[in-house]
Parts: structure tokens; C-alpha cells; sequence
């Protein structure tokens, strides 16, 4: 026997061993057991075993084929990477160098077998696991079953027992409560309160019972929804806990919260209702002032801080979170002064902070912050201690006001000054004073080299005399009245310098106050523009001449448009004579030549059409109606050519708009075109929706055609632009499209995938 081999077949080896798994030398599966390849995908075949496998005993931090061959002979435990779920027991053995796996999948109940789909012809014969596991399940039902019964009978017991007990407990923790508490039947009617809920509503005991909290305590201000949410849980038998304005007898009001649970016997039947009502006014007071506090100080446009008792950060407003750069995450628990004050922070004011808050003081105070950002800025902060009835401190209210720009200002004031007699000196522009008179008292030297004039010739002459003619003088001395009434303008003159030559002049002028108050003169700024004069001039000319070249281009696009329909129609039409006069005659090849000159002769033709389409957007007058959309789509539907495997579908109403209906007609009827002609699927689809905002309309032409790579997206909307090689398009349909949506100061944007398809959005204001 001990020379004796075995041989196998598949078939017979699968009925000893259904979940084997056959590996090579090179750790690939080569082969599954039956049984187990319906626990595994057909991926797994082929497929590294050290990749797809994790072994949980022995465990392997790293699994190779050292770790495999120390395996041999002993109990092995692994799992797919994929499912945990699926633990496999056995053992491995090394068999004319290819790994052999045997063994089985270990279950831990009969709901796991039948939750992977194995049946019991899925196991071998010799498999004791579904023998173990229907004895454990029949052994766990009858324990079961036992114990279900065991329990019920003792429930019951203990039930009527319990019950006397906790109804005596409830009465008397009831009466003693603070709160009102009522006894209902299922359908809401008290037969019962404590003593709390008389002095509550101020009703006896005899106007209570017999009525529904409802109607004991109803107001027209009290809420509809709680009312309503309270009668609904009567009614379904469920625990309710609502919030409602409340009436005593005496007229007065009270908020209420009011809970209840419904009280069932051992069948699950409501027997009666047990509810709370406690006075919540208070709360609810503090609950709204606080509202109104947080509020206020959320919209603050300074920083609100609240701290606890020891200065502890507890909430910020939104400006703290801006100006600081901190969200109230990161400063929570912390004092401010840790998070924003830093070494250049004066010491003596830190110190006096930490007094006033240990002694539970108010303070004012600025002090320099840094952000998160460690921006330096200046803060002026205010703190008020909140305090309860008794002055215990309870909180730190504080507000910072940012006053960088203050600080700033005094700082700066100084340093401006003595800039300004240099910016005067060394600007470019002109800058002349002059008193209520007209007469010269400062000019800076960038006015002297504007004019011609030395400072020397300027002072204490009149201006108006010396640099204008009579026109330019008038608005000199009407613009100098207007400074004497405290009016800032600018304004153009024509100036004449010493030499004579005459230049063109912006003068922004302003008047000029005393210590006291008082307009003394007026100041004026001169900019020479006689450059932007000039080129302004040449502006109006090459736009006269730009638009007669326009007028000729139109013109002659009419012209070669039309001088060059005429011969393709020629050629058109002998090339049909030729082929009815000749059909017998001619070559299929012959044919299929004449077509394709065909094909090119209408291609060029409706090149020509886009051309001349194109050239004269701009210049047609944009007429305004109103606008069916979706009349405009189905028109579109009817006289383009669609074919059979292609639908066009309006997913939504389309809305009606204000618009030139040519002009839509062509935008639409571009993009669907273009959507029909490049699909080439079996089942086509376009999609025509719409989405509407506040000023505008976005529809979109979805195509399940063959999508536009990334890079030519931007491209697609030049003239002559076309990344197919369907014959019928021209390059010109999206230029178009494109072109009728500037004019309509729109947007047209696109999503598309490769294979998937394109979505067309075309986004046109509602007022046009």
C-alpha cells in the first residue's frame, strides 16, 4: 500500500474536496474548488495568491512563499482581502511543486451558509460542519423556546404584583410632585391631577376632570402645531412632549412643558395616559433675551467675546472669527489674551487686564492684538462682568473695537505733513492755488513746465487773464464761483502757454478751507492731455473708416456669396444630368465618385450659407417678441432631418422669453443639429431642459453622442474649428451659436465625457 497512487479527475477530486484551491510555483491560483468559486470572483484565477489571501493563523505581517512552505502539516486559517466574512480552514501541501489547498469554509451558523448561496450538495459527504451546525441551531431553538416560555410565566407573576406596587408608588410621588401631574383615559380625559397642577391652571378638581389638557389650558396664541402634535400621539398612543402658552382660570398665561407616556396593560392596549406640566416661563424668558443677546452680538461688526468666571473663552461672534483669523474651535477654553497678545503687547496693560478680571471689575483699555496670521492690529476693548442676584460673578462680556485705522491716522498725521511740500514739488500733474479772486498764490513746478511760465511770472497774477482766451475764461470764472459755494468738480479748457502753443487741459478743482472753517480759494490739479486728445481724434477716424470697411466686407460677402452659389448649383445640377443620362453606363466606382462630388458640392454650399451667416450676425437688428421655446424646439424637431434611431425629447415645459425668434431658431437649431448628426449609437438621445434663476434662463442640449476631449472644449467656438470627420460639418454652426449669445450678453459653457456624451448650457438673460 504504501507504493499505491491515487488519480483524479476534476470532477472526482471536486466531490472529496469542493473548496480546494490549486497553486503554482509562482504563488498564481491556477484552479478553484467548485464549491468555492461561487464564494470567490472568475478574477481570482490567474491572480497572485499572497495578493488576494491574508492568513489570521499562523499570522503573517508579510505572506510569501518562505511563509507558505513553513505552513506544511498543520492547521492553517486564512480569508479573501475582499470578504472578511469568509474564513477558510485546512491545510496546505506541497505536491510535484504546485501548493495544494483542502479543506473548508468554517460557518458559524446556518444563516451564514444560505446568506453565500451554498446548498447542501456544496459540501462533501465526509463535511461533519452542516451536521454541527444544524444540532447547535435545533439545540439553540429549544433553549429558546424554553427560555421564552420560562420568562413569559415569570413576567406574568411578577407583573400583578409590580403593578399594585408601582401604582400605590405613583400616586404618592404624583401628589408630592412640584410639577402638575394629571391622570388621562386613552382619549385624553383627566380623571386625576395632583395638587401642583391645581395651583397651576387655578381650576379645582371638579372643573378638571372630565376635560383634555387641551381644553383646560388652550389659548388662540397657543401653538397650532404643538396642539395638534399633542392630540396626534392621544390618538396613536404615543409618548408626546410639546411646548405651549398656557391659561389659568384667572386669565393670566404661563409657558408649559408638557410630557406624557401612554400607560399600556400586558396585551400592549392603552389603558390611560400619565402627563407632566411644569412651568417653564422662566427659562423660556431667558431663553429669548438670550436669543436676542447672541443676536446682537452675532451681527456686531466688532468682536464680541463671552468668557466663564476665570476668563476663559466660551463663544465669539462672527467678527471675531474675521478679524482674528480664529475659529471658535481653536480659541474655545483659552484666555484671549494667550491667543492674541504677543511680546509687543504692553506689558502694564496685560497686567492691568488680569486685575480687573481676578477682582470681577469692568475695564476699558486699547491694546495691540495679533491675528492668526500674526498681523498686528490696535483694538479698544470693553468688558462688563455678569453677575447673578447674589454678585457672584458668572461671565465676562467683552467687545473689541478694531481701531487700527485710528491709530494709524494720529501716527501717520505727522508723517504726511512732511511729505506733503515734496509731493506738491515733485507730482506730475499741475498744482496751482489760487484765492476767491482768481489770483496765483502757489504753483508747483510741474505746472511752471505745463505753461511755459516761471514760479516768478505766476505769483500774484490772475490766472484766467494769463492763460485762457475769453471762452476758457467764462468757465474759469464759473467754476470759481462754484468752489466759493463749496462744490468739487473737473472740468476740460483749452490753456496757451508762454510760447503760444495751445494745449488741452483737465483741471479737477477743489475748494480751499482756513484753520477755521472758511473757503479762502480753491485748489486745482492739471493733467496736459493734449496726447489723448489727439489719439482720440484718431480714434473717430479709424472707427469711420472700420466701419466702411465693414459696410464693403458685408457688401462683398453678399456679392462672392451669391457668385459663388451660382456655379455649385451649376455643377450641382449637371452632375444629376449626367448621372440620369449615363446611369446604365457608368461604374459603380464611376457613381460613388459622382456622389462624393455631390456630397463636397453641398458641404461648400453650406459652408457659404455659415460663412455669410456668420459675416452678418452683428449687423441684423435684433427684433424682440415673445418667445415659446418649446414651440421653437418642435418647429426645429419637424424640419431638420432625424433619423429613426435617434430621439429628440423635451424633458420640461420650456419657458416663454423676450428675444429676436430668428436668432433663437438658429441658436437651437445649431446645437441640436450638432447633436443628431454625431451620434452614431444604436439608441440615441437628446435632451432639451431648462433651469431658472433670478435674472436669467439656463437651458441644456444633453446628447448621449461620442463627447469632446477636454482640450478642444475651449476651441470648439472658433470659426472653422471641427474635431470630426463626419462629412456635414462645417466649422461654423458653434461660431455661430456662440456669436448670437455675445450679442445677448450670455454664456454657453459645456460638460462632456468621452464616449459618454456632451451637455450644451446656454444661459440668456431674461431681460433683454
Amino acid at each position: 500500500m504504501s507504493n499505491s497512487q491515487f488519480n483524479f479527475n476534476v470532477d472526482e477530486f471536486n466531490s472529496i474536496f469542493p473548496f480546494y484551491i490549486l497553486i503554482d510555483e509562482e504563488l498564481k491560483i491556477k484552479c478553484l474548488g467548485k464549491s468555492l468559486a461561487k464564494l470567490l470572483p472568475k478574477e481570482f484565477i490567474g491572480s497572485s495568491f499572497v495578493d488576494l489571501f491574508e492568513f489570521q493563523r499562523p499570522h503573517f505581517d508579510e505572506l510569501n512563499i518562505q511563509n507558505i512552505n513553513q505552513t506544511f502539516n498543520q492547521l492553517v486559517i486564512f480569508n479573501p482581502k475582499i470578504d472578511t466574512s469568509i474564513s477558510l480552514r485546512g491545510q496546505i501541501n506541497l505536491l510535484n511543486n504546485i501548493y495544494l489547498f483542502v479543506g473548508t469554509p468554517w460557518f458559524s451558523s446556518i444563516e451564514d451558509i444560505v446568506d453565500k448561496k451554498l446548498t447542501l450538495h456544496d459540501f462533501a459527504f465526509h463535511d461533519p460542519l452542516l451536521d454541527l451546525l444544524h444540532v447547535l441551531k435545533n439545540q439553540e431553538i429549544h433553549n429558546e423556546e424554553l427560555k421564552e416560555l420560562l420568562q413569559t410565566l415569570n413576567n406574568q407573576r411578577k407583573l400583578l404584583k409590580k403593578d399594585k406596587e408601582e401604582l400605590n408608588k405613583l400616586s404618592v410621588v404624583a401628589s408630592a410632585n412640584n410639577n402638575g401631574v394629571v391622570f388621562t383615559k386613552p382619549d385624553g380625559t383627566i380623571y386625576w391631577c395632583n395638587d401642583a397642577y391645581v395651583n397651576l391652571t387655578g381650576y379645582s378638581k371638579e372643573e378638571i376632570y372630565g376635560k383634555t389638557p387641551v381644553e383646560i389650558g388652550r389659548l388662540p396664541e397657543s401653538s397650532i402645531d404643538e396642539i395638534k402634535k399633542m392630540v396626534a400621539a392621544f390618538g396613536k398612543n404615543e409618548p408626546f412632549d410639546v411646548e405651549i402658552l398656557h391659561k389659568t382660570k384667572s386669565g393670566k398665561t404661563f409657558w408649559s412643558r408638557t410630557k406624557g407616556q401612554p400607560i399600556k396593560d400586558a396585551n400592549g392596549t392603552t389603558v390611560q395616559y400619565f402627563a407632566m406640566i411644569d412651568d417653564v416661563s422662566k427659562e423660556k424668558i431667558k431663553e429669548e433675551r438670550l436669543q436676542i443677546l447672541s443676536s446682537i452680538a452675532d451681527v456686531n461688526i466688532n468682536a464680541v467675546i463671552i468668557c466663564d468666571k476665570y476668563g476663559k473663552i466660551e463663544w465669539v461672534n462672527n467678527s471675531f472669527e474675521k478679524i482674528t483669523g480664529y475659529k471658535l474651535a481653536e480659541v474655545i477654553g483659552k484666555s484671549p489674551g494667550s491667543v492674541l497678545q504677543g511680546e509687543e503687547s504692553n506689558p502694564e496693560t496685560i497686567k492691568y487686564l488680569r486685575s480687573q478680571i481676578e477682582a470681577g471689575e469692568s475695564f476699558n483699555c486699547e491694546i495691540l492684538n495679533y491675528s492668526k496670521s500674526k498681523h498686528k492690529y490696535w483694538v479698544r476693548i470693553q468688558g462688563q462682568p455678569l453677575k447673578d442676584k447674589n454678585g457672584e460673578l458668572l461671565k465676562y462680556f467683552a467687545i473689541e473695537e478694531d481701531i487700527s485705522l485710528e491709530k494709524n491716522y494720529y501716527e501717520s498725521l505727522k508723517a504726511e505733513k512732511e511729505k506733503y511740500s515734496n509731493i506738491i514739488a515733485n507730482m506730475n500733474m499741475g498744482l496751482l492755488e489760487v484765492d476767491n479772486d482768481d489770483i496765483i498764490l502757489l504753483a508747483n513746478q510741474s505746472f511752471c513746465d505745463m505753461c511755459g511760465y516761471s514760479l516768478l511770472d505766476l505769483i500774484g497774477t490772475k490766472a484766467s487773464n494769463l492763460l485762457f482766451n475769453l471762452s476758457d475764461k467764462n468757465v474759469i470764472q464759473t467754476k470759481n464761483e462754484m468752489r466759493i459755494s463749496g462744490i468739487s468738480d473737473s472740468y476740460e479748457v483749452t490753456a496757451k502757454t508762454k510760447d503760444g502753443q495751445t494745449k488741452f487741459w483737465m483741471i479737477s478743482g477743489a475748494p480751499n478751507y482756513n484753520v477755521n472753517g472758511e473757503i479762502v480759494g480753491s485748489i486745482g490739479v492739471h493733467l496736459d492731455i493734449t496726447q489723448q486728445k489727439s489719439l482720440e481724434f484718431q480714434k473717430e477716424q479709424l472707427l469711420l473708416r472700420l466701419e466702411k470697411q465693414n459696410e464693403q466686407l458685408n457688401e462683398y460677402a453678399q456679392i462672392v456669396s451669391h457668385d459663388l452659389k451660382s456655379p455649385l448649383r451649376s455643377i450641382h445640377s449637371l452632375i444629376s444630368w449626367i448621372k440620369e443620362d449615363n446611369l446604365d453606363e457608368f461604374s459603380e466606382q464611376s457613381i460613388e465618385y459622382l456622389k462624393l462630388i455631390e456630397d463636397k458640392v453641398e458641404k461648400m454650399d453650406h459652408l457659404i450659407h455659415g460663412i455669410l451667416t456668420y459675416s452678418k450676425m452683428d449687423t441684423l437688428d435684433l427684433s424682440t417678441e415673445e418667445i415659446d421655446v418649446n414651440d421653437v424646439i418642435m418647429n426645429i424637431i419637424n424640419i431638420i432631418h432625424i433619423p429613426d434611431n435617434i430621439q429628440v425629447k423635451i424633458n420640461n415645459p420650456l419657458p416663454t422669453i423676450i428675444a429676436d425668434k430668428y436668432r433663437i431658431q438658429q441658436l437651437f437649431q445649431n446645437l441640436i443639429g450638432n447633436a443628431v448628426i454625431y451620434i452614431e449609437k444604436p439608441n440615441g438621445l437628446v435632451e432639451v431642459d431648462f433651469t431658472e434663476e433670478k435674472e436669467h434662463f439656463i437651458f441644456s442640449i444633453k446628447d448621449n453622442g461620442p463627447g469632446i476631449a477636454l482640450e478642444n472644449q475651449e476651441k470648439i467656438f472658433r470659426v472653422f474649428q471641427s474635431f470630426t470627420k463626419n462629412e456635414k460639418s462645417t466649422g461654423i454652426g458653434l461660431s455661430i451659436v456662440k456669436r448670437i449669445i455675445d450679442n445677448y450678453k450670455g454664456k454657453i459653457w459645456i460638460e462632456s465625457q468621452l464616449t459618454i456624451g456632451t451637455t450644451f448650457y446656454v444661459k440668456l438673460p431674461k431681460k433683454i
